[in-house]
């Protein structure tokens, strides 16, 4: 009976042996297929599967009681990247992950020195949730959808963007963050400034045009209105292009669209921006502490560059509105290395003749024949592409490619039973740019960039008799400008940077006035000449986050074919007295080789009379302009106060120039301006709501040997206080915006007398610009809706209308008096009224 007992219990030992050997089998680097048998007897459970999904996988697990079986597929789905469902009490089903899927996923977050970094954010973008780290910088998610987005945010380091399939490995994920100057730096320096979307950092302001708020009376984010909106700068004619600087004309600004100089940037005569701001990706506007690399301009600097990253899927957008329509798409080539991004625009006017056009018509061609005359033909258009090709070759290396056209078409006729008259105006702007940038290291950088820039001006008034030429009067300007750049930039230490570089520029101008018939041709005025330019630039940054920041740069420029070389120091700096409260400064010299000229030839049509020409040792002198600015600035719980004054002046201006042909007289007077003016911003956030107001004051005063007894008087274009209110309010995906903007008149000069008794009218003049016109103020009213119409799509809509001045009021633009140049002598008073109110509509589909 005892051995009976031993025996039993030998066996029984035996049996429970056995099976804990079962029950701790190890699977190791072995084939899925081959595993799955052992899983199946361990488990008593089936899979199913197709045997191709799994060829490949290999999987390293241990099996034993104390795990689960719930543990075991979450284990295997790491492992495998693949999704095991139970689908039954003893049955698995094997399949690829799917976006609806949910992953168990864990990670650590450290620093650049390994150290954990607790209680910072997780964001779970699919389903907006969070989570934070613990001590040792620990977080997990049990239920997460699979290929989704992860966003870690921390004060101080650079924001980390993660797709959740990085996670699905055997480990929790170790994630470490580097520290970023830029993101200390966001709640003082770098300022929301108008919106969303437009902010200041040392006085830059900075348009990201994926993602700015809607702003007055605008359904699109139009590049140069947009920049209207700050203080210090006016626009006289309520033009898009003609953007005046605290107190400089347009022709002083020097705008680049990747890198490429533009010489034209208005369609429709200057009513719109010829920017597509769907292509454009940001915007840098500066009104002084100007970089050193930026040169051939004395006023403001706009810095236009679009996408600069390779594509990783298709993107893009079209949509139209009442004036226009367009359509923009970047598509990848070569995954990580090529994309293309192309985009057109054109016009409809010349088809279609909706309520804004006919408005903006009658602001564009009033005092022209076009709006005197019924019978008459007027084909109208402008067009624009881009092109933009990113390469990527490796990690130091990347490669742009951009190219930019734009064309203004009016052919404009009257016919009468034996006369007709034509008016044919075409303006053309071609430009190309290449850029290489190398990183050498993580502290020096290369550039090499070489630029080309085409425009024309072509302009024909053609008189027929019975279907017989008989007079042609043509005016041409065309400018042919190439360029290159050698850079380079070396960060010396964590707040020491050196950037310089090496430019050249070959700029040749030409412009002619004929009169021509079928049997003699007359030259009224023609210039052709060429200037090259070298150039090289210095400069050191020095940075203390929240503390201060200084930049000193120098730029020299050697005119060749003028035998002129000038120097041009820069210096910015900007001093935190306080968390919230800064000061600045800056101080520069800077020259300008091209200029516009307001001819009075060639006058008929009353259009585009604005002239390119080159300095020269004779008339024309290079124009150097002094600028000093002081400026502080405040912020504190959503409030936002910023004030800088300045004081420029300007020398090397001609009446040609200064635009003072009449009532002076038709020669050439040379002198200077003087500036001085301050801008005031104020701004306050609520919850949906913002509001900012701004003021700002000029006085410009010019001076010509010759004239005005060699006194001063006003500028032209010199508009002394301007106040600029807006509103802005958010609900849902509605946004509202309404504008207000208030002015007093431009300077005029006035006739006293008007002497008729002889054959030729003859005008007294009152003293240069000692008038006024009537205030200035207009209301415009904004709003937009976005949707999509399926949540879960990724095409989504937008829809906008627009107001411009919603009351209607007519406003004085400008006032000049004249006599035509024609043996019929007449008065001519060209007044110039503002636009009436002006509705628009735009639908945009986004890809």
């Amino acid at each position: 009976m005892t051995k009976l007992l031993w025996v039993c219990f030998f066996l029984f030992s035996t049996s429970i042996s056995s099976q804990e050997k079962v029950m701790s089998t190890y699977i190791n680097n072995k084939l899925l297929q081959d595993a799955i048998p052992i899983i199946e007897q361990f488990y008593s459970i089936k899979f199913s599967y197709v045997d191709a999904l799994i060829n490949d996988k290999k999987i390293s697990t241990p099996i034993n009681s104390q795990l689960s079986l719930k543990n075991l597929i979450a284990e295997l789905q790491k492992q495998t990247k693949l999704y095991f469902k139970i689908t039954g009490p003893n049955f698995v089903t094997i399949r690829p992950l799917q976006k609806k899927d949910t992953i168990s996923i864990c990670g650590y977050i450290l620093d650049e020195d390994k150290k954990p970094i607790p209680n910072i954010r997780v964001f779970f973008k699919a389903n907006r949730t969070n989570t934070i780290t613990n001590r040792k910088g620990y977080f997990e998610n049990t239920e997460v959808l699979y290929n989704s987005v992860i966003l870690i945010s921390a004060p101080g380091f650079r924001q980390k963007i993660l797709n959740t399939k990085s996670f699905l490995n055997k480990k929790c994920n170790i994630i470490r963050l580097t520290h970023s100057q830029e993101e200390i730096l966001d709640e003082v320096f770098i300022q929301e400034y108008l919106a969303k979307g437009i902010t200041q950092n040392k006085k830059v302001i900075n348009i990201d045009l994926t993602n700015v708020e809607v702003l007055p009376g605008r359904t699109e984010p139009d590049i140069l209105q947009s920049i209207q909106l700050t203080p210090g700068v006016n626009n006289p004619f309520e033009t898009a292009s003609g953007l005046h600087v605290r107190g400089s004309s347009p022709n002083q600004n020097l705008i680049l669209w990747n890198g490429i100089k533009t010489y034209h940037q208005g369609h429709f005569f200057g009513m719109l921006s010829a920017f597509n701001p769907y292509v454009a990706k940001e915007v840098n506007f500066y009104k002084s502490g100007i970089s050193a690399k930026y040169g051939d301009r004395i006023a403001g600097v706009v810095d236009i560059k679009s996408e600069n990253k390779i594509a990783k899927k298709i993107t893009g957008g079209a949509g139209f509105n009442m004036i226009n329509a367009d359509i923009v798409t970047h598509i990848p080539i070569i995954q990580d290395k090529i994309s293309l991004q192309v985009s057109g625009r054109r016009s409809y006017t010349d088809l279609l003749g909706t309520f804004t056009y006919k408005q903006l018509s009658e602001r564009v061609f009033q005092n022209t024949k076009i709006a005197s005359i019924n019978n008459k033909e007027n084909n109208f258009f402008y067009t624009d592409y881009n092109a933009n090709l990113i390469l990527k070759p490796s990690d130091n290396n990347k490669i742009e490619i951009n190219s930019i056209y734009s064309k203004n078409d009016l052919d404009f006729k009257q016919r009468n039973p034996t006369t007709s008259f034509g008016d044919d105006l075409i303006t053309e702007t071609e430009g190309y740019n290449i850029n290489w940038n190398h990183t050498h290291n993580k502290n020096l950088d290369t550039k090499i960039s070489g630029y080309y820039t085409k425009y024309l001006l072509n302009y024909q008034f053609i008189t027929e008799n019975m279907g017989l030429l008989k007079e042609v009067e043509t005016k041409k300007n065309s400018i042919k400008d190439f360029g290159t750049e050698f850079g380079i930039h070396y960060k010396i230490s964590k707040h020491h940077n050196i950037a310089g570089g090496y430019q050249f520029s070959n700029n040749n101008i030409r412009y002619a006035f004929v009169t021509s018939t079928p049997n003699y041709e007359l030259i009224l005025d023609q210039d052709d000449r060429f200037l090259n330019t070298h150039i090289g630039y210095l400069e050191y940054t020095f940075e203390k986050p929240n503390n201060f920041y200084a930049s000193v740069g120098i730029r020299a420029n050697y005119y060749s074919e003028l035998n002129q070389t000038l120097i041009e120091p820069r210096l910015f700096i900007e001093k935190h007295i306080t968390k919230n409260w800064k000061i600045n400064a800056s101080t520069e010299y800077r020259s300008q080789a091209t200029s516009q000229i307001k001819e009075s030839i060639i006058s008929d049509l009353s259009l585009e009379n604005q002239i390119w020409t080159l300095a020269n040792n004779d008339v024309f002198p290079i124009i150097k302009s002094y600028q000093h600015t002081f400026g502080s600035s405040f912020s504190k719980k959503k409030w936002y106060l910023d004030i800088e004054g300045y004081y420029k002046q300007i020398e090397g201006i001609t009446t040609l120039t200064a635009g003072f042909i009449n009532p002076i007289d038709n020669t050439y007077h040379t002198g200077e301006s003087m500036i001085f003016g301050i801008d005031l911003f104020l701004k306050k956030n609520f919850k949906n709501y913002k509001t900012w107001i701004s003021y700002s004051y000029i006085n410009t005063n010019n001076t010509f040997d010759g004239i005005n007894n060699n006194e001063s008087f006003p500028g032209n274009w010199n508009i002394e206080h301007t106040v600029k209110w807006s509103q802005f309010y958010k609900i849902n995906n509605f946004q509202f915006s309404l504008g207000w903007i208030w002015h007093t008149g431009k300077a005029f000069t006035n006739i006293s007398r008007v002497d008729e008794s002889g054959e030729i009218i003859i005008l007294e003049f009152d003293k240069i610009n000692s008038d006024n016109l009537p205030v200035y103020h207009r209301l415009d009213f904004s709003a937009i809706y976005d949707f999509k119409i399926k949540n879960a799509s990724k095409i989504r809509y937008r829809i906008g209308a627009s107001l411009l001045n919603l009351y209607n009021r007519k406003n004085l633009l400008n006032r000049e008096y004249r006599t035509t140049n024609t043996l019929n002598n007449e008065l001519i008073n060209s007044d110039i009224f503002s636009l009436g109110i002006t509705p628009n509509l735009s639908f945009r589909v986004f890809w």
